[in-house]
């Protein structure tokens, strides 16, 4: 009777170490995996809504001239510089002057322009009453370090704006 005693009282009730660290490593690894998906899905998000701030300002510059506002023609002037972050701009006027710049926004740091290339940039203007673009144009962006995830706006020749 004596060694069932001993044999109840040094009876394992608990986790061994194996199980506690095996236990520990799949808690890592999918805590890990989780963590990528969340940054994949934010810098998708940043791509995203890039894209729509673009579409934005190519509708607003087609909206003014539509309109005539100021009397004038309105464009959208992108610039890709070879170091620094892509830019872009809204101006009046029937090519882009600096000086007629109404609104200026650059892209997210983790966001790049894939066309126009790195060193160039690219300018549409809408006609004024008509809305048409001067030009049928593309902009493309994409996430830096990951070209495969990207977007594309166009402006087609009946002024259609789309992503």
């Amino acid at each position: 009777m004596n060694t069932k005693k001993k044999n109840k009282f040094f009876q394992k009730k608990g986790f061994s170490l194996i199980e506690l660290i095996i236990s520990i490593a799949i808690l890592a690894i999918v805590s890990s995996v989780g963590f990528i998906n969340i940054i994949n899905y934010k810098n998708r998000q940043t791509l995203v809504s890039n894209a729509r701030e673009i579409v934005t300002i190519l509708r607003n510059a087609q909206d003014r001239s539509l309109s005539q506002e100021g009397g004038s023609r309105w464009g959208v002037y992108f610039e890709n510089p070879v170091e620094g972050v892509g830019f872009f701009e809204l101006f009046q006027g029937s090519s882009y002057s600096s000086n007629a710049v109404s609104l200026k926004s650059s892209l997210a740091s983790s966001v790049q322009f894939d066309i126009p290339l790195a060193g160039s940039s690219s300018t549409v203007v809408f006609s004024p009453v008509t809305g048409l673009p001067d030009k049928v144009l593309d902009i493309e962006i994409s996430l830096i370090g990951k070209p495969s995830v990207s977007s594309t706006i166009s402006v087609n020749s009946a002024g259609k704006i789309s992503f």
